[in-house]
């Protein structure tokens, strides 16, 4: 049921408010005793419209900043920026701030020839990257570099075989490195208002009840780069206890790094949560749909729409082991801006048809794409 918000005066009530109001200023100050000339009175009266409509405009535009904004920041799951900032630091789950990526690199040079911490290394995009220990070339003239990325978020995120180049030239060390065979992971962007508000909203409806599943699933959403997390009851016997985990951001298709599985793992085990079971964090098999579609009108701006549709379905509606009616993804692609009509090929349209993913399997939108349609 759609929430009906307060009624607020309009611009021309307001107007028509405001115009009354100056005229009978200008009434007031004629018959006060003082003495206006018939040039000042025109001159008064020849404003009155103007002045009318832009206090209406102003008085307006704060009515809607109290009813749009300012209103809802009382709500925790309707607020936004500093506001769900407070609100999230109530409730214990702070926003997750942007982190650095970091990874190995490999370079040739003399052997026994040193490289001290403080080495800065450029990728071609510009983004740098820091020395984070020592570094000897060794008898075979490589030489391994543990590095991390000097600024913060996902621009950091290097490909196996990227290559960088040592920004300050070191006698005995060649200029160029190339990237370790695990690429360079872990770099995330701030935590965004909506990725908080699915935090907040797993956090109001799953207050902490002591190592429940929904408690597995609020500790794994703590860790930088975890958009998505299901607690699991007894995944191996009685005494375990699981979560499995997205990272929706990662490319290509948002699975969680080894890294970043790890990461929770510890982050569960840390004594201060110390629960006593035995622990699986589990990244879910991948259960890939392609979508094949026609629509009308086919214009770039509504492919974009409905391909952006059908990834928020998914993200919304695919849960590990679930299922998704195909009457979901047409509702999706019907309700993408610009979208009059459509076909779907792939999945194939059986009336009343299910997607399904088995028990650790996650539906995962994998391509869309795009061919003329058969039907008028």
């Amino acid at each position: 049921m759609a929430t009906q918000q307060p009624n607020i005066p309009t611009i021309d009530e307001l107007h028509q408010n405001a115009a009354t109001l100056l005229q009978q200023a200008l009434v007031d100050a004629d018959t006060s005793g003082n003495t206006l000339s018939a040039s000042d009175i025109a001159l008064v009266r020849s404003n009155t419209e103007a002045q009318a409509f832009v206090q209406a405009v102003g008085i307006y535009g704060a009515y809607r900043y109290l009813r749009d904004f300012v209103a809802k920041q009382a709500i925790p799951t309707k607020s936004a920026g500093e506001f769900l900032d407070e609100w999230l630091q109530a409730y214990g789950i702070p926003r997750k701030e942007a982190t650095p990526s970091g990874g190995i690199v490999h370079g040739t040079g003399v052997p026994s020839t040193p490289l001290k911490v403080g080495g800065t290394l450029q990728a071609e995009t510009g983004v740098e990257f820091l020395l984070r220990a020592d570094g000897v070339v060794d008898a075979d003239g490589v030489l391994q570099l543990s590095l991390v990325c000097a600024t913060a978020g996902k621009s950091g995120n290097l490909a196996p075989g990227t290559t960088l180049t040592l920004l300050a030239t070191e006698p005995g060390i060649d200029a160029e490195f190339v990237v370790g065979a695990d690429g360079f992971s872990g770099g995330t962007e701030r935590e965004t208002d909506p990725e908080a508000i699915y935090r907040l909203r797993q956090r109001l409806a799953n207050p902490p009840r002591g190592s429940a599943p929904s408690d597995y699933e609020r500790w794994a959403l703590s860790i930088p780069g975890i958009t998505r997390a299901w607690g699991v009851r007894n995944p191996s016997g009685p005494t375990s206890a699981g979560v499995i985990i997205m990272a929706d951001n990662n490319v290509p298709y948002g699975l969680p790094t080894e890294a970043q599985r790890q990461a929770v793992y510890d982050y569960i085990r840390d004594p201060e949560r110390g629960p006593s079971d035995e622990l699986f964090v589990i990244v879910p098999k991948p259960k890939f749909v392609d979508a094949v579609l026609g629509i009308d009108p086919d214009q770039p701006d509504t492919r974009t729409a409905i391909e952006l549709e059908l990834k928020d379905l998914f993200y919304r509606a695919a849960v590990p082991g679930g299922r998704m009616p195909l009457s979901h993804l047409s509702e999706a692609i019907s309700t993408a801006p610009g979208e009059y009509n459509h076909q779907m090929f792939e999945p194939e349209p059986i009336s009343g048809g299910f997607l399904f993913a088995g028990l650790y399997e996650l539906l995962i939108l994998r391509s869309t794409t795009f061919q003329p349609m058969t039907i008028g």
